[in-house]
């Protein structure tokens, strides 16, 4: 899997204010879309959470640079850019066609059952370190 996923979606009335624009926090939404997606393609079902192990968002950044529209075709990118023992940092983007839309970084950081920091799993680490890898070739 290559270290740039992308994820397709379209954009609703139920995504948008009284103007027709996406609701700010729905960018945030439409990226955890992605993230969600991003672990699947990679193998990882949505049943992690019933492990020994979750993630949490422990930081997001999000930078608006143009409106979502209603009916807008947006695509969500996510890129790993870094990895610690117990987190690692996701850069996404949400484009229209060729159009930044907006673009974040996000920190996840894993947890264990009893909500305290965790090293990654050896399966996440090592689909991270895989996809870092291709970056650097």
């Amino acid at each position: 899997m290559a270290n740039h996923f992308e994820f397709n979606i379209r954009v609703y009335i139920e995504d948008t204010d009284a103007g027709g624009i996406v609701y700010h926090a729905n960018h945030i939404r439409f990226m955890e879309r992605a993230r969600t997606e991003w672990l699947r393609a990679a193998g990882v079902d949505h049943y992690w959470h019933q492990q020994d192990y979750n993630f949490v968002v422990h930081q997001i950044q999000v930078k608006y640079v143009r409106p979502i529209l209603m009916d807008d075709l947006i695509t969500v990118t996510a890129r790993v850019i870094s990895c610690k023992a117990a987190s690692f940092v996701l850069q996404q983007n949400i484009y229209r066609g060729e159009i930044l839309l907006a673009s974040g970084e996000v920190v996840l950081a894993c947890l264990n059952k009893e909500l305290m920091p965790r090293r990654l799993p050896e399966e996440i680490r090592d689909l991270i370190q895989k996809e870092l890898a291709q970056d650097e070739k």
